[in-house]
């Protein structure tokens, strides 16, 4: 009978298969480096169950701050700079 540990640390592993991120709920594409928790089965964007993930920051920000209103920010911005004659 083979013993296998059931280590519940995460771990950083090589995605065999696209899935979703359990952070973000972004895309991760078969072969990226990603963090996987083995507890509940899940695989992140790598360093995203510590909270240092670009990938996660990047798709949160953009839930967050949609493309419509960064535009207007820099429409704000570039005419604050025309203004001021810069």
């Amino acid at each position: 009978m083979a013993y296998r540990s059931r280590s519940t640390a995460i771990r950083t592993i090589t995605a065999k298969f696209a899935g979703k991120c359990a952070c973000c709920g972004g895309q991760i594409n078969a072969g990226e480096i990603v963090d996987y928790y083995p507890a509940k089965r899940e695989i992140a964007h790598y360093q995203a169950f510590n909270g240092n993930s670009s990938k996660c920051y990047n798709v949160l920000r953009r839930e967050k701050y949609p493309a419509d209103y960064i535009d207007i920010d820099r429409a704000y911005e570039d005419q604050c700079a025309d203004i001021c004659g810069r």
